[in-house]
């Protein structure tokens, strides 16, 4: 066999594996109602396994790791954690990353922290970002519409 043949033959099989597989995928079934409560319920966890849960993602908000600190923090937000009040307070103040900081200022929001709302309110006119100070502007604003009465945290 020369080259042109093995590469034609690679070719086909490539195609007719496409075609073979595109037959037997399942159609997208699209967004469900309950996805979100599927997927960020932690109320179904024993009392053991959350505090365990919230115990690695405050780890996880002090790792150098970006991505796994961005989401260590939104899942604390879901979870409504309390004990991530002062790791979320640091890292809505000093995130290295934009995101860092807007996913900690949208968590403090999400645990109904008065005092990370009033921490958004100074950095919505004092962060180094234009786009950070706009969103904490914006989570500030939502906070005072809706007339909350957070909790003391």
């Amino acid at each position: 066999m020369n080259a042109a043949t093995i590469k034609f033959s690679f070719a086909a099989i490539t195609i007719a594996l496409f075609f073979i597989s595109s037959a037997f995928s399942a159609e997208p079934t699209g967004y469900s109602a309950d996805t979100e409560s599927k997927y960020n319920d932690f109320t179904k966890f024993s009392e053991d396994k959350y505090s365990t849960i919230e115990d690695n993602l405050l780890i996880g908000v002090r790792s150098e790791n970006t991505g796994l600190k961005i989401s260590s923090a939104y899942f604390l937000g879901e979870m409504k954690s309390g004990k991530s009040l002062i790791p979320l307070l640091k890292l809505a103040r000093n995130g290295v990353t934009e995101e860092e900081r807007i996913i900690a200022g949208l968590s403090l929001y999400k645990i109904e922290s008065n005092i990370g709302m009033h921490l958004l309110k100074g950095l919505s006119q004092s962060d180094e970002s234009r786009r950070v100070r706009n969103i904490f502007s914006k989570i500030y604003k939502i906070y005072l519409s809706n007339n909350r009465s957070f909790v003391s945290n």
